[in-house]
């Protein structure tokens, strides 16, 4: 019992988000990753980056790359600011979810910079010369910095394979991710904001994500604004045939965005390699 009890209250889940990959002998690991989430999974992580040679991310994670993507989207386009195609009831609704003021996200210098100086209240003025991509970013993770949602897996990650030695590769550049972003449809951004059920997004996406059912987690992140193909569909190759160089070369653990996973794991099946559970997962959620 006190050991349940522990468990409950502790930060620390399993990882279930992730798939072995194998070929020719080589074993390796996809992961479906969270980004922002209310829990980490330090010690699945741990278990699964001591068993490959190498761990890929998305994109560059460090703090030279984290204030490229900063400035670049602080800087506006002209006639898409996203704050001034939010109606009033949507101002509002965004305000009261919002609410009051919540201890700072991360000491680390990349989230502090996505948030601003001022973590417990939005700047609407300054969040309405940005970017739109920005723009909601800095709203949503607001709203899920104030729900706890403090733990960031890639930057775990990160920190371990370091711990490690394992050496780490990004799979795209940080112009490249910058244009993806860029290419988002405005609209979907001002949709979502406009209809989203705050509490229930939060909630289908923690439930599915812990399970790892990634079917479940893809029907309930469709509406999400980088859920498209711009972010998704026109990604997916690229990622795949820069992770399919590593693979090849030895057992590899590879990071992407979970909408990504069902796109890549196609194409790995039809690359001829197997793709299924872990074979030793351990650990209970």
């Amino acid at each position: 019992m006190i050991t349940w009890l522990r468990h409950r209250l502790s930060k620390e889940r399993e990882l279930r988000m992730i798939w072995e990959v194998e070929r020719d002998g080589n074993r390796s690991y996809l992961v479906g990753t969270a980004h922002f989430f209310p829990y980490h999974f330090r010690g699945s992580l741990r278990r699964y980056i001591s068993r490959v040679e190498t761990a890929l991310f998305e994109g560059p994670l460090d703090a030279e790359s984290a204030r490229a993507i900063v400035e670049y989207g602080s800087k506006g386009e002209g006639g898409f600011s996203l704050v001034e195609a939010l109606d009033a009831p949507t101002i509002s609704k965004i305000t009261r979810e919002l609410g009051s003021s919540s201890p700072g996200l991360s000491s680390h210098r990349m989230l502090r910079s996505l948030i601003g100086p001022d973590p417990d209240a939005l700047d609407w003025d300054r969040i309405k010369g940005m970017r739109p991509w920005m723009a909601f970013f800095q709203i949503w993770s607001q709203y899920l910095k104030k729900n706890g949602w403090t733990c960031n897996m890639e930057l775990d990650a990160l920190r371990i394979a370091g711990d490690l030695g394992k050496p780490v590769h990004s799979l795209e550049t940080i112009e490249e991710q910058l244009e993806a972003l860029d290419n988002v449809p405005f609209e979907r951004f001002v949709h979502f904001l406009k209809h989203v059920d705050w509490k229930r997004s939060r909630r289908d996406h923690l439930e599915c994500y812990l399970r790892g059912n990634l079917e479940g987690q893809m029907v309930r992140i469709s509406g999400y604004p980088t859920v498209c193909d711009a972010i998704v569909g026109k990604r997916n190759p690229v990622l795949f045939e820069r992770m399919r160089g590593f693979l090849d070369k030895g057992p590899t653990i590879a990071f992407v965005g979970a909408s990504h996973c069902p796109g890549i794991m196609a194409l790995l099946r039809g690359d001829g390699y197997v793709v299924g559970p872990p074979a030793c997962a351990g650990g209970s959620s």
